[in-house]
């Protein structure tokens, strides 16, 4: 018979991601009749060492399979084929649980293996079941065996000296070592036990009635608690217990060859000691006593005697024990079953044993340590475990392999559930090595599907004696790397991707094999319980979060995956494998999210803002490539950039991928920044593309190249969108317009596509910015230019553009650029582009003679500002006689072409002159009444120049050839020929035009205080002063108002004429002669008339005649002070003959 051991992952609706599951091993086994009554037969226990495979049935039969080598494919499953069957001897035929072949148990280290066939136990040799020992070993009436060091079992022993096993026989147990032969140790009075587990010298057994504590060496022993709690009377009459008839010092000689079956009871007793009576019989010494650790949980065992005495037997036993037949005793388990003890070992020095009230209601699991103490909480089981076995949560012991590493620890037990009023067998899981609180969370079941669902006969739980590797594809099929086609790509080297695949294929497969030695068997089938791959377990859980549709679309249950997140949120990894993991649920389920997105957008849905955040945590926490969420929302996608290799992620991630794009209709998404496209999509994308551009420069991305160039261009494509209905203008603080602006400034990765992206979207401003970012200056200007010249920028974000590009030229070092960019903008704004060429601050600076020439050159009509900005702004008088040149040129020009304009200045004389004092200058009445041409600005320019200021003082401009050029319009340019007169020294005709040209009497009373300087200034009042220059001395001005009293005294209209001398005189009576005055005064001028001149002239006169006196006063004072001074001085001088001195000296 051939059997195939392919895998069966059975997934039952209540438990469909638990944490074990079922790998089928093997089926349709020849289970073969019942002799006696015809009934099929059912499996009992099963075992595998070494690819083969053993399976003992109710029939009294070994079934050995071998398993077929696998050649080429490690993920092929493990063929069995059917080699021989054994039917072990035994002396009589045992009905219920001692029916058939009760205990498998190989011993590997010594090649051989024990069988327990209808109670009668026999040896055999590994792998074939030939009989050992040459088959004259055989031990009646055993109950069990097993008792294999737990140290010994994990870590290989020591098969030099064999293996210890224990055979419990109904009288007593047996420690036998099996090696080449069969060696007895010692025999121990302990009578029924049926189960039995060991570590070292301490052993936990079983009786049938409780569980005990033997210490096999010192052979002591401590009661635990009983296996069931009901009392006696509800329970199953216990076997009667018998006193041995005498206690003796134990012995360690044993010479019995092998073990032989014996007929008597056995009593418990609180401590044991042995000494053979024969060579097979061994009894109680009282030379050591243990004291007994008696639990409150028995209320169906008798009172315990005190612990220096013997236990006294039962009533109804009498004062001698009788043999009782096995065969009585267990007639009561007809009607009621008795429970099956189960001892496990956790750790090294603990046992777990189970205890309950019947078979088909709750059990409890309780761990006592070595010392008999309860540790730890206590497991509860749905109802009584007919089977018991532990997988993971050894932790590395002292001695122990160096490989064997501390994982969680798991409880199989075997029970019978009720779901939907059905009856069924199942395996229950839940951790015990967890905090109490958190077993009853953990608790799983994993139904079996047997024939007879509420029959458990036939189904067992069996630990292995060595684990097998077995495969797991879905690791494979989700995390190996393939290469995911988001675009038609015509070039893809097939060959490359093939080897590329192979490779992936090779680095998962280090991962696809778990480590399989729990065996359940039911019907004619049995399977592996394995581990659920963790991969395989967070994969179908999301997988069951998609539901698929009726018409063929897909629904994602976003509340499923946010479970999946939840519990595997701060789980840290144990191991590569575990890293992978959990990197890819995460990426998987914010993959899912993320298409949840998607579907509910394309259906018009905006979504909450929590069901969004989620997302979008997911999407950060999952890290997974931005191109593959990119790819799932249009136009994103088109921003998606794809190297040679392509991209490759895990295969679950591209199948997911695929599926959404299958159900994402592009034609459906409504792409409106204010809809469900914005809240849904376009906000979560751009707070997840702004978290990964955080990480730029890690270096711990793959392909990061294309991987930002494809973050940064599918984040400006989406603050595009977001952007596209903001308001024109410049961007407000915290505003979408101002986190593009930053992204810009901060520059991208994709260059070429952000300027095609700009300008798809007209937005010419973020443009400029993007060249600034790059310091691509002309490109900078380039695009200013377009802007300013009209050309749409729907920003509208460049408010002052001529303002910065002034500002920029001043920054740059490139004199091409500023010159040409400077010609440009003095072209278009003259004032502000001559600042260029101008500004000393600039890092380009011109000569004024070069910025002249250059802008004569390529902006003539801003040659006129930057001479002015030289001459007003920086005083350079040098270009006083071209900026005179160009104002005369344009003023010239002006009146050779246009009547009009000389009508223009011949009326604005006549009309000034028609005002009636007071009025103002005519300076002031021309600026005030400017005509909006200019021609008339420049001709109040050059007024300004040649009138007054600094240059003109200077006499830095031609009088003579400007007087020449004016003399044709000399009658229209009266003012002009005035301050030319002026700078000639023809005060007269100066004087003669303001007052008989203009009529401008202020002007000519400033002419004479000033000398003919800077008049027509703007500004210059008769407060001034005078000019910046020398000023006149008083003959000077008087001369010059003598020549204005004559001008004055010429004015055809005599009040006027009268009034404006009388004004003249008595405002500046001092600069004036009387006599002279009274000399030209027409004599019928009444004195009157003059009387505040000659008042003043009066005055003057009588107080410099009082001054004189004055003065003589002081003078004569003086004289006699100084008189009086001098005869102080020559009255109190001595007399001295000086002639008889000097008569003396003759002689």
């Amino acid at each position: 018979m051939e059997a195939t051991g392919t895998q069966a992952a059975h997934t039952p609706p209540d438990t469909p991601t638990g944490p074990y599951v079922l790998r089928e091993l093997i089926r349709d086994i020849p289970l073969g009749v019942h002799e006696e009554d015809g009934s099929r037969a059912y499996i009992t226990c099963v075992d595998t060492w070494n690819g083969n495979l053993y399976i003992g049935t109710s029939a009294g039969e070994v079934l050995h399979y071998v398993s077929l080598p696998v050649e080429d494919d490690d993920n092929a499953p493990t063929q069995y084929i059917f080699a021989t069957k054994l039917e072990p001897v035994f002396n009589t035929h045992q009905e219920g649980e001692d029916r058939g072949v009760k205990k498998l148990l190989l011993l590997p280290h010594a090649q051989k293996a024990c069988i327990l066939c209808n109670g009668t136990l026999t040896f055999y040799t590994l792998p074939e079941l030939s009989p050992a020992f040459g088959g004259k070993i055989k031990q009646p009436g055993c109950l069990w065996v097993g008792g294999i060091d737990a140290m010994e079992h994990n870590w290989g022993g020591n098969a030099a000296y064999g293996t210890v096993i224990v055979i419990c026989l109904k009288q007593k147990l047996r420690l036998i070592r099996i090696g080449h032969e069969a060696r007895k140790i010692r025999d121990i009075d302990f009578s029924g036990v049926c189960a039995i587990q060991r570590s070292q010298d301490l052993a936990c057994v079983a009786d049938g009635q409780g569980y005990s504590l033997l210490d096999v060496v010192n052979q002591r022993k401590n009661e635990l608690f009983p296996i069931t709690s009901l009392s006696a009377s509800e329970g199953p009459e216990p076997e009667p217990r018998t006193l041995p008839p005498k206690m003796r010092e134990a012995s360690r000689s044993f010479s019995s060859p092998s073990p032989i079956r014996l007929g008597r009871g056995h009593e418990r007793n609180v401590s044991m000691g042995a000494e053979p009576k024969n060579n097979d019989h061994l009894q109680p010494g009282s030379s050591s006593r243990w004291p007994a650790r008696n639990s409150s949980r028995q209320p169906d065992a008798p009172a315990q005697p005190s612990s220096r005495e013997p236990s006294p037997t039962k009533p109804e036993s009498g004062d001698a024990p009788a043999p009782v037949s096995t065969e009585v005793q267990r007639e009561p388990e007809v009607q009621t079953r008795r429970l099956p003890p189960n001892i496990v070992s956790p750790t090294a020095n603990e046992f777990l044993l189970t205890t309950g009230t019947k078979m088909d209601e709750p059990g409890v699991g309780m761990f006592v340590n070595l010392e008999g103490d309860v540790v730890r909480g206590t497991l509860e089981f749905s109802t009584y475990p007919t089977s018991l076995v532990l997988d993971g949560g050894q932790a590395t012991a002292e001695g122990d392999s160096p490989e064997q590493t501390a994982q969680e620890g798991w409880a199989l037990a075997l029970v019978k559930r009720t779901v939907d009023g059905k009856a069924s067998v199942a395996i229950e899981i839940q951790r015990w090595d967890a905090e109490p609180g958190e077993v009853q969370k953990s608790k799983q079941w994993l139904p079996i599907a047997t024939n007879e669902a509420a029959d458990d006969s036939g189904v067992g739980l069996r630990r292995a004696s060595t684990s097998v590797q077995l495969s797991v594809p879905e690791v494979s099929t989700s995390l190996r790397l393939r290469r995911l086609p988001l675009h038609k790509v015509t070039d893809v080297n097939l060959d490359s991707e093939a080897k590329r695949n192979q490779e992936e294929d090779k680095f998962v497969s280090r991962f696809t094999h778990i480590p399989a030695n729990t065996l359940l068997y039911h019907d004619d089938k049995i399977a592996w319980v394995v581990r659920h791959a963790l991969i395989a377990r967070l994969e179908e859980q999301l997988n069951f979060a998609v539901d698929r549709t009726p018409d063929g679309g897909a629904t994602i249950d976003v509340s499923a995956i946010q479970r999946v997140i939840n519990g595997i949120r701060g789980q840290e990894s144990t191991s590569e494998l575990d890293f992978l993991t959990l990197t890819y649920a995460r990426q998987k389920a914010s993959l899912l999210l993320f298409g949840n997105l998607v579907l509910q957008t394309a259906a018009g849905i905006v979504l909450y803002e929590r069901d969004k955040r989620s997302a979008e945590e997911a999407l950060v926490a999952g890290e997974i490539d931005p191109r593959t969420i990119l790819s799932l929302v249009p136009p994103l996608a088109d921003e998606v950039v794809v190297g040679e290799q392509g991209i490759w992620i895990s295969q679950g991630l591209r199948d997911t991928i695929h599926l959404l794009h299958e159900n994402i209709d592009p034609e459906k998404l409504v792409q409106d920044p204010k809809g469900a496209y914005g809240d849904n999509l376009l906000q979560p994308i751009k707070r997840y593309l702004f978290a990964w551009r955080k990480k730029k420069g890690f270096g711990s991305v793959a392909d990061e190249t294309h991987v930002f160039r494809t973050v940064d261009a599918a984040l400006l494509h989406v603050l595009l969108l977001l952007d596209r209905n903001s308001p024109r203008g410049p961007a407000t603080p915290g505003s979408i317009r101002a986190e593009l602006n930053d992204v810009v400034d901060r520059s991208v990765d994709c260059f070429e596509r952000a300027v095609e992206l700009f300008e798809q979207y007209q937005r010419l401003y973020l443009l400029s910015r993007l060249y600034q970012s790059r310091k691509l200056t002309s490109q900078v200007l380039a695009t200013w230019k377009r802007i300013l010249e009209g050309e749409h920028d729907a920003g509208g974000e460049l408010i002052e553009g001529e303002q910065d590009v002034r500002k920029y030229l001043a920054k740059l070092r490139d004199p091409t650029l500023v010159q040409e960019y400077g010609a440009w903008l003095a072209t278009r704004n003259p004032k502000l582009g001559v600042q260029i060429f101008a500004d000393d601050s600039s890092r380009v600076k011109f000569q004024p003679q070069e910025a002249v020439a250059i802008l004569k050159e390529k902006a003539p009509g801003a040659v006129k500002d930057y001479l002015e900005h030289l001459v007003f702004g920086k005083h350079h008088g040098q270009y006083v006689n071209d900026l005179i040149a160009y104002y005369l040129d344009t003023v010239l020009s002006e009146l050779e072409r246009s009547d009009a304009a000389q009508r223009t200045l011949l009326q604005s004389f006549e009309t000034y002159r028609a005002l009636h004092p007071p009025k103002p200058t005519y300076r002031q009445f021309i600026t005030d009444n400017a005509v909006p041409e200019e021609w008339w600005h420049n001709r109040l320019r050059l007024l300004q120049l040649i009138g007054g200021g600094a240059a003109a003082e200077d006499k830095s401009y031609d009088v003579h050839s400007l007087g020449q050029r004016l003399a044709p319009y000399s009658n229209e340019l009266v003012p002009e020929m005035i301050i030319l007169n002026a700078r000639e020294g023809k005060h007269g005709e100066a004087l003669r035009l303001l007052v008989h040209g203009l009529g401008d009497y202020d002007t000519a009373i400033r002419y004479c205080l000033l000398g003919g300087s800077r008049i027509f200034h703007p500004g210059m009042g008769m407060s001034s002063g005078g000019s910046q220059g020398e000023s006149p001395t008083k003959e000077q001005q008087a001369l010059l108002f003598d020549i204005l009293l004559h001008e004055f005294l010429r004015l055809e209209d005599s009040s006027e004429r009268l009034e404006r001398t009388a004004e003249l005189l008595e405002r500046f009576g001092p600069w004036f002669d009387v006599a002279t005055v009274l000399e030209v005064v027409p004599e019928d001028w009444s004195v009157e008339m003059l009387g505040g001149f000659l008042v003043q002239a009066l005055r003057r006169l009588v107080g410099e005649r009082r001054e004189t006196g004055v003065v003589k006063g002081l003078r004569g004072v003086e004289n006699l002070r100084w008189a009086g001074v001098w005869g102080e001085k020559v009255g109190s001088a001595r007399g001295r003959v000086v002639r008889a001195e000097i008569e003396g000296e003759a002689g």
